[in-house]
């Protein structure tokens, strides 16, 4: 997003610091001879500190001042190409064109559920320039919607009025993958500079809290970080927005909305009323719900909803037994092979009311069902076991709906995990399942039951303590010790004082000085507001602080009365004057350190989470650098300061690296993510909940098994589904097909006494 220039002003920037460099070496070898060995560590210490300090600054400072604006043209331009390689990459992950893609027909949705025909096709002629589309083509009522497959790009740019839709179905039924489908064929077909079509996960919106517009330009800074630059001098508010809000402003993102059943309940009613009031004239959307959960939305008795504004809709529909069928037998190997030929008495039952005719009419189904029983070339060449689907019909072993769906679900993640896998295996199933139990039961209990995993919020499913305790040593016990081992020579309740201080700085800043950032930085910038707040903050700390530190050192010296309190050249006067003094330079540390914030994530490149976390370790070690550079050279003044009033000596230099330790290790965990991950996944595998290498983890259920899909920065579990029902689970992988005393190798009351769990409700876990 940078354009002209780059090369110059780093190498301007790294003269200078080489220039200070040289002149800070000067200026010690001066002061050597002049002043002696101490005052010239002083000197050197202080001038290389003030080059870093100076690096540090003008790198983040040209970070921010580089950015070029483009016009929106160019972006949105180069959004499209982005958002197109982002689903091609998932769709591949996601096996959904493998062996190729299911069917999804679909019909005109529920008249209740939607606004009448007539109303739609006059709202669009009667908006500004006219309808969106050709209205010789739209259909004279809603059941001219119907279609399937490849025409769902055709049905919402041509059929649909007001190209507002919205795509209802059963669990499990392929909302997601129709989205995904609409999604290419809209890019495909998108005329120079027109909207892009950007897939949203609408689970991480609070309805109550943020306005929709200002979401939205959330997520797209987030998940397309070229977005944050600045919007162009042609562009409405330029100069006040950046590119994510300047293209939704000007209806250049056409935004397909998932996931409307994934807000809590009882946020169905205001986000659906939130939607109709945050929609401007022939602003284009889809939106895909459950059926049952949008339908219980318009049926609140105790307020007013109105379906979406001007939307049509239509309501996905069971795949047919033939094309089930086909599925099955194409994906095992093609007919009459014998792999597929395992479900010809599977295929008997498809398309009727039996249990496992219901199973796998929809496209979750056949996934599962795939995963679990088309076996794969064994990669360690000696034959493993794999179930017989026979076993699906069989009523003694599920006597009932949800019985069957446990089954799959729990034999789902250890087929993901088995050596038929073509990439190799790093964790057992039983390892894999547990870590995959603990993640569900975090966003289930700790997430409220939202579907994204995002890595920089695990530290919620630790302890609050835990980060308190670790963050609180890490930035007060090393200072605090260092120290106390420079001052306490000598000098035992200065040094009590160096780590008591050390210790209370800490661990109260880890417990109050702020709570964790949440969401992850790429880059700092400035904050005057944070270094007026940091300043006055650091001046009183820095007062109190000073006359405690010089009380104590006056006791030590056994003049408490003669030297602490009453005036002298260094008594209450002098510590007092040396507050003063503290807190001033410390409010300054304070304020150029904090001031410079972490900014978030916000175009030709989509961010995901190992991406994240890694730009987020490089401003955490960055940030350190410059928070302790610069903290370092007041610091180091401190250290002459206190030392030259209370010992007669001139080496300060310990001090201010142990308060640049202190204040780049405290202000780097404070604007960044990394520092709670690390204490969160070291947490959870010690306890044995995941592994180490959790985004490892993370990444190869996502590209390798299929257990997680990328909707972003964050992850998610392949189907709400299969998080809800793993949070449900023991952490002890269960004994289910796909292991040699699977039930299809059990008697019928063994298996019966495995399934026994599943049993206890009569409906569909996908209901």
């Amino acid at each position: 997003m940078r354009h002209g220039g780059r090369g110059r002003g780093p190498k301007r920037v790294g003269m200078r610091y080489l220039s200070l460099l040289v002149f800070g070496a000067g200026g010690a070898l001066v002061l050597a001879q002049s002043s002696g060995q101490s005052v010239a560590a002083v000197g050197m210490g202080l001038l290389t500190a003030l080059g870093g300090f100076y690096l540090a600054w003008k790198a983040f400072q040209q970070d921010r001042d580089q950015v070029t604006a483009m016009s929106l043209g160019t972006a949105v331009d180069q959004l499209a190409e982005a958002v197109k390689k982002q689903w091609d990459a998932e769709a591949s992950v996601r096996r959904l064109n493998d062996p190729y893609p299911l069917p999804v027909a679909w019909r005109a949705a529920d008249a209740d559920l939607v606004q009448p025909w007539t109303l739609l096709a006059d709202v669009a002629r009667g908006w500004p320039g006219g309808p969106p589309g050709d209205p010789a083509q739209w259909p004279t009522d809603a059941a001219g919607l119907a279609g399937a497959d490849a025409q769902i790009g055709e049905v919402f740019a041509q059929r649909v009025p007001t190209r507002r839709l919205v795509v209802l179905g059963d669990p499990g039924s392929g909302k997601s993958m129709l989205l995904i489908r609409l999604l290419h064929d809209l890019i495909a077909q998108r005329p120079d500079d027109g909207p892009v079509p950007v897939l949203f996960s609408l689970a991480s919106w609070n309805p109550t809290h943020r306005p929709l517009q200002s979401w939205l330009a959330d997520q797209l800074r987030h998940t397309y970080p070229g977005l944050r630059a600045p919007a162009p001098s042609a562009a409405p508010q330029a100069g006040q927005i950046d590119l994510a809000q300047a293209l939704l402003d000007t209806r250049r993102i056409l935004p397909l909305v998932d996931g409307f059943d994934e807000l809590p309940p009882a946020l169905h009613a205001i986000a659906l009323d939130a939607l109709n009031q945050a929609l401007p004239a022939k602003q284009p959307l889809v939106l895909a719900s459950r059926a049952a959960a949008y339908r219980e939305a318009l049926a609140r008795s105790e307020v007013l909803v109105r379906p979406l504004n001007g939307a049509a809709g239509i309501h996905l529909l069971p795949l047919p037994a033939d094309q089930a069928a086909t599925y099955l037998r194409h994906d095992a190997g093609g007919e009459h092979t014998p792999a597929a030929d395992r479900w010809n008495s599977v295929a008997a039952h498809l398309g009727t009311n039996t249990l496992v005719g219901q199973a796998l009419s929809t496209p979750l189904g056949l996934f599962l069902a795939r995963t679990i029983y088309n076996p794969r070339p064994d990669i360690l060449g000696a034959p493993a076991p794999v179930p017989h689907p026979d076993e699906l019909y069989d009523t003694t072993i599920f006597p009932t709906r949800a019985a069957l769906d446990t089954h799959l679900f729990n034999a789902y993640i250890p087929a993901a995990y088995t050596r038929h896998q073509p990439n190799p295996l790093r964790w057992s199933p039983s390892q894999a399942y547990r870590t995959l139990v603990f993640l569900a039961r975090h966003l289930e209990t700790n997430r409220n039951g939202s579907p994204d995993l995002a890595w920089w919020e695990l530290h919620h499913a630790n302890p609050a303590y835990i980060r308190r305790l670790t963050a609180g040593l890490m930035v007060g016990l090393g200072p605090g010790l260092l120290l106390g081992l420079v001052y306490g020579v000598g000098l035992g309740l200065a040094a009590g004082i160096g780590l008591a201080a050390g210790l209370t700085y800490g661990l109260i800043g880890g417990g109050l000085g702020s709570a964790p950032s949440n969401i992850p930085s790429t880059r700092l910038r400035w904050s005057r507001r944070r270094f007026a707040g940091w300043l006055g903050a650091g001046l009183a700390l820095g007062l109190v602080g000073g006359l405690a530190f010089g009380l104590g050192i006056a006791g030590e010296r056994g003049a408490w009365l003669a030297t602490g309190i009453l005036p002298g050249e260094h008594g209450f006067v002098g510590w007092l004057a040396f507050g003063l003094a503290l807190g001033l330079i410390a409010g300054l540390a304070c304020g150029l350190t904090f001031g410079l914030t972490g900014e978030k994530p916000a175009l030709t490149t989509m961010i995901g989470p190992a991406t994240l976390l890694i730009q987020d370790l490089r401003t955490f070690l960055g940030g350190g650098l410059a928070y302790g550079l610069g903290a370092g050279f007041v610091g180091g003044f401190i250290g002459w300061l206190v030392s030259w009033l209370a010992f007669g000596a001139e080496d300060g230099l310990a001090f201010g690296q142990a308060f640049g330790l202190a204040f780049g290790l405290g202000a780097s965990l404070e604007q960044t993510a990394w520092g709670d991950w690390v204490i969160a996944k070291a947490y959870l595998a010690m306890w044995r909940r995941a592994p180490w290498d959790l985004m490892t983890f993370l990444q190869d259920a996502h590209q390798h098994r299929g257990v997680l899909r990328q909707v972003g920065a964050v992850y998610q579990f392949r189907h709400l589904d299969l998080q809800r029902h793993l949070a449900q689970q023991p952490r002890s992988l269960p004994t289910y097909a796909g292991q040699p005393d699977s039930p299809s190798r059990l008697t019928g009351e063994q298996a019966r006494s495995i399934h026994r769990r599943g049993n206890t409700r009569t409906g569909s876990l996908f209901d």
